[in-house]
């Protein structure tokens, strides 16, 4: 045949043997899933964690140098309250079937993020301190005259004794109780916290009575020598705490490069955002990425790192299924997902509006909404990917057709060591020729497998029309090297449905 099925970096003088395969998306399970998609989450430790940073991957097999299997472990790793110890929980609190493995992130130089809280004026009745950090608050009880200074003591001893909290309190004598992110950086300026007075006739105010953001956290640290250590390794979730076009985009980019078809290591990275709509967009089209996923929630009670963390996790409960699950749209809704959807109701009320929620959605972000009755939902699960040059494109839009490809690849793979490893390659016979023997591999016979596995995966309802894609399956030898076999399967993940729409006339 006078033509060729070239893939990305593998050239006709490279003699490797080996399978290939690349994924191409936005181009015109038996066993789903026989590789293991773990979660990998990357972040800072804190002071008190032994991890070794940038360089060490902690996880639940034999070869980690230390055991990440519970809490208990996150908090010896990587400190209690500590980024990567709240992250570890967010997943393990709803999906204990996924291994989770982590890398600590040498944390930043720069000062933590803070929040002053003041008071004023003895107390004249008893009341309580509400403090919230993110969603989590504790009460610290007021006797009528305490003055600010005793206040402000018991209120930052209270929130000592919160040890998973990711901040530490102080207030050194005055009245002024002052909470200090556990980690370092420009990350901790995402923490947002309260401190409210209840009670009749207290006397006593605060300053901050509002969720509002931590300030003063400098510096961002660098994932760059941490990324090198996963470079040759397989996770698929890749969990961000930084949500910056910098490091996650060089997440994106290193996820991206991996999928090629000489590495082969196809993987998804995921990150949160709780900044406007108009900076996280920015963020989300820089990268514009189908393996790269934003999920957005503004002025949000959980950090970034919070929201990352839990999204992956049910994504991955998900798709560790049998049948695997496709469809996000308004997930924590129903009492299935609600289960395990955990994101609270935002204390600033902030809701963003149908029209921001469109905006978001045709410019790669993941958005959290809020129903009426003050619970939260994901409104769909997208990618990145919104844009081709300058013009909209939006067929990569839908992440399960990410996941679909994937797992198909996979299984092919798979599908390909288990029959043709070792085999010999012949082309098909024409009439009148000998059947080649069991030890010889033809284009009939490799597309044959190729088409089982289409038919599987349209038995399962992950592709449509598996007919038209096996009419349409091109298996050739080629002629330079002839020593291989090439296929091109033009693969049409099945569609979700996000929307009904109804004409209702009344006529009489």
């Amino acid at each position: 045949m006078g033509f060729s099925i070239p893939l990305t970096g593998l050239a006709a003088n490279d003699f490797v043997p080996g399978n290939y395969l690349e994924v191409s998306f936005a181009q015109g399970a038996a066993s789903l899933g026989t590789a293991t998609y773990a979660i990998l989450l990357v972040g800072n430790r804190s002071t008190t964690g032994t991890a070794t940073v940038d360089t060490v991957v902690y996880g639940p097999n034999a070869n980690s140098p230390a055991p990440l299997v519970t809490v208990q472990d996150a908090i010896n790793l990587f400190g209690q309250g500590s980024e990567l110890h709240r992250m570890f929980r967010r997943v393990t609190n709803v999906n204990t079937v996924t291994p989770v493995y982590a890398i600590a992130v040498t944390e930043s130089g720069g000062a933590a993020a803070t929040q002053a809280v003041t008071f004023a004026t003895t107390a004249t009745a008893n009341g309580t301190v509400r403090t919230y950090i993110g969603d989590e608050f504790v009460d610290t009880a007021i006797t009528s005259g305490d003055t600010a200074i005793v206040i402000a003591g018991n209120v930052a001893s209270a929130i000592n004794t919160k040890l998973d909290w990711a901040v530490t309190a102080a207030n050194g004598g005055t009245a002024i109780c002052t909470i200090t992110a556990k980690n370092k950086g420009l990350r901790g300026n995402w923490l947002r916290g309260s401190s409210v007075i209840n009670g009749t006739g207290v006397g006593t105010t605060s300053n901050v009575t509002a969720q509002a953001f931590f300030t003063g956290g400098t510096t961002a640290d660098s994932n760059a020598t941490a990324l090198g250590t996963i470079l040759s390794s397989r996770y698929y979730y890749i969990v961000s705490a930084a949500e910056d076009a910098t490091q996650f985009g060089a997440v994106s980019s290193q996820v991206n490069t991996t999928a090629a078809p000489i590495v082969g290591l196809r993987q998804r990275c995921v990150a949160g955002s709780v900044d406007t709509s108009g900076n996280a967009t920015t963020i989300a089209t820089g990268i514009n990425s189908a393996r790269a996923e934003l999920i957005w929630m503004q002025n949000a009670d959980w950090t970034p790192a919070d929201l990352a963390a839990n999204a992956a996790a049910i994504y991955a409960l998900g798709e560790a299924s049998t049948v695997i699950k496709v469809n996000y749209d308004g997930y924590g809704n129903d009492s299935v997902t609600q289960a395990t959807w955990k994101v609270p109701y935002p204390r600033s009320g902030t809701v963003p509006t149908r029209s921001t929620i469109k905006a978001a959605l045709n410019n790669g972000l993941t958005p959290i909404t809020v129903n009426p009755n003050g619970s939260t939902y994901l409104v769909a699960r997208i990618t990145t990917r919104s844009l081709s040059g300058a013009n909209a494109d939006y067929r990569i839009r839908d992440s399960h057709k990410v996941s679909i490809c994937d797992f198909y690849g996979d299984d092919l793979l798979n599908k390909f060591s288990l029959q043709f490893s070792g085999k010999k390659i012949a082309p098909d016979p024409v009439q009148g020729q000998r059947t080649p023997g069991p030890d010889v591999a033809t284009p009939r016979v490799v597309k044959a497998a190729v088409n089982k596995l289409t038919s599987d995966y349209g038995d399962k309802f992950l592709v449509q029309n598996p007919e038209v894609i096996q009419a349409n399956t091109l298996v050739i030898i080629e002629q330079s090297p002839t020593t291989r076999m090439s296929c091109k399967i033009p693969l049409q993940t099945i569609d979700l449905l996000h929307q009904l729409a109804t004409s209702l006339d009344q006529v009489a």
